[in-house]
């Protein structure tokens, strides 16, 4: 249990004051982001969804044409349902891939475990594009399934069966999910207590009945909140069905953009919009209803267990088991990913089997495109100025947060989150209204608010669970010797959090430079350079896709490493 949570409640009361740091100012930058980014965005978008549209602009007359068109239209609700079926079988299927690594390195792995843990969270850095179409290299009709199958005979001719099908959404979908789904259950396998799985056990219970009756009830939870993370990626994700789903793929985030887009129909876009949130909205309650909470532990109080405590007999072949499952799955991760490298590499033009010669042409072109060269460093500076501006700002809400004692502080933390529990293409279209009622012309300001608005509550959250581990005393003893609020923070709290501001920047530098579902609807003509690429995988497919994928890959790998010697020395305890 960390120090904060040691203290009594009148002792954390009288400690918060004293370490306030005035920061009463912050507040009103604080209510000011959640006027402008939050409330007031949202607002418009219902608002818009009763208005209507005429000639290509929106009408101010008050309607419920666009609600009766949904309600009375058998397609939409066919599309709603596939939409829902896609991200929540996508979900489920990477629950049953995800749930029995993180059993396997929670409980069963006492050796290089971190190493283990990172291997599944690496692809999360990995730009969502690339693994996307990394894909196509595989399902294509010249890809390497269709080669193997040829090759050995079962089939004469490739197929066109695998690639723009319901069923690629939804392999590509739970490809996206299970690193989300591994992390968010590892952490309720390590926190088990041993002592209660010695206890089912010196009862005479099974394995089986020791999973069911204490593991499961603790961890079903963790594995519900995993669930929804996942549902909620791929339930506004419009991206992949376009590349990779066909017309049959198609989803609903697919038609919000086009609303928004070619039909110029903003109203009903936002109506769309407005069904699919209280469709998630209802779904993800109805999920989080059927995990209840089960049983109350803190702290990582399984350290000591011995190898596979949870297992009794049998130990070895269910740690094989376990070992060979977690290649499986890593192979499933990583292969698309090595596959695009490889074939950065090809001399040909065609994405297929076998490849013959190998060239760095396609580097070489990269350096005389200059629409590539000018989205990356549009990129660049998007990037930073998200990475300044969310850091600064989170940074500075989560110390309003944590040190004034705020009326509803908890719903307002709730609030500044938010943008982080909505779909992408609704986020988008929320982005739009707001920029569009402050006048903000599309561009690159406009992008840069529109990542901040995901990006900031990262930094929040990282700094926010960071202060809450620390104890008060250290900021009291500093003030108590006559340190000023200034200095006490410059030299006690802040290399104290340091670790958690960099690691959020990293994070945010890693989002903002990869977005391509918020960026899309608030850049205009000012494509960023995952747009350049993703209009480059639409509308004519180049090899140097492949070269400027494996350049990105290499850059958010790197990120990771420099993000990971950063959390080792300013938490020596991670190590």
């Amino acid at each position: 249990m960390s120090d904060i949570a040691e203290m009594s409640a009148p002792a954390m009361q009288a400690a918060r004051p004293r370490i306030g740091l005035k920061l009463k100012l912050a507040q009103l930058p604080l209510f000011a982001w959640l006027a402008l980014i939050v409330v007031l965005p949202n607002l418009l978008l219902i608002a818009t969804s009763f208005l209507s549209a005429g000639g290509g602009r929106m009408k101010l007359s008050l309607t419920l044409a666009n609600y009766t068109r949904l309600w009375e239209s058998a397609g939409f609700w066919r599309l709603l349902g596939s939409t829902l079926q896609f991200s929540l079988s996508a979900s489920l299927l990477g629950a049953v891939l995800a749930y029995p690594m993180a059993y396997f390195v929670g409980r069963m792995v006492t050796r290089h475990k971190a190493l283990l843990t990172v291997l599944v969270l690496i692809p999360l850095w990995i730009s969502l594009l690339m693994r996307v179409f990394s894909w196509r290299l595989i399902l294509g009709q010249s890809g390497l399934l269709n080669s193997l199958l040829v090759t050995t005979g079962i089939l004469s001719e490739p197929s066109q069966a695998f690639l723009y099908t319901p069923a690629t959404v939804v392999l590509t979908f739970a490809y996206i999910s299970i690193p989300y789904i591994f992390i968010s259950t590892l952490n309720a396998f390590e926190k088990i207590p041993t002592a209660l799985i010695e206890a089912s056990q010196d009862s005479g219970a099974t394995a089986f009945q020791t999973f069911c009756h204490v593991i499961w009830p603790l961890t079903r939870r963790s594995l519900a909140i995993g669930i929804s993370l996942a549902f909620l990626v791929t339930v506004g994700d419009y991206v992949t069905p376009a590349m990779i789903g066909g017309i049959n793929g198609t989803t609903l985030g697919v038609l919000i953009s086009s609303q928004f887009g070619m039909a110029n129909n903003w109203p009903f876009g936002a109506a769309v919009s407005v069904v699919l949130i209280l469709s998630v909205a209802a779904i993800l309650a109805v999920l989080l209803w059927l995990c209840p909470t089960r049983g109350v532990f803190s702290g990582d109080e399984s350290q000591d267990r011995k190898t596979a405590a949870d297992g009794g007999g049998g130990t070895s072949l269910a740690s094989l088991a376990g070992g060979l499952g977690y290649t499986c799955v890593i192979t499933f991760l990583y292969a698309p990913l090595i596959l695009m490298v490889i074939f950065s590499f090809g001399a040909s033009t065609l994405q297929s089997f076998p490849i013959t010669d190998y060239t760095l042409h396609w580097y070489d072109d990269l350096s005389r495109n200059t629409a590539l060269l000018a989205a990356a460093q549009r990129s660049l500076i998007v990037a930073a100025c998200v990475v300044i501006f969310s850091t600064t700002t989170g940074t500075g809400f989560a110390l309003a947060l944590h040190y004034q004692r705020m009326k509803g502080a908890r719903a307002i933390e709730m609030l500044l989150t938010l943008p982080l529990a909505m779909p992408a293409v609704v986020l988008g279209v929320v982005m739009v209204l707001g920029t569009e009622i402050l006048a903000i012309p599309s561009g690159l300001i406009r992008a840069v608010i529109g990542q901040s608005s995901f990006v900031m509550p990262v930094t929040l959250l990282l700094v926010l669970a960071r202060l809450r581990r620390l104890d008060p005393s250290l900021m009291e003893a500093s003030l108590d010797l006559g340190a000023g609020r200034l200095s006490s923070f410059a030299h006690v709290l802040l290399p104290l959090v340091k670790g958690a501001v960099i690691s959020g920047a990293l994070l945010g530098l890693t989002l903002s430079a990869d977005d391509v579902m918020v960026t899309l609807f608030l850049a205009g003509p000012q494509q960023t350079l995952p747009i350049w690429v993703f209009n480059q995988m639409r509308f004519g497919f180049t090899p140097s896709v492949n070269a400027v994928f494996t350049i990105l890959g290499l850059s958010c790998l790197l990120l990771v490493v420099v993000a990971s010697i950063v959390r080792m020395r300013s938490n020596p305890e991670s190590r």
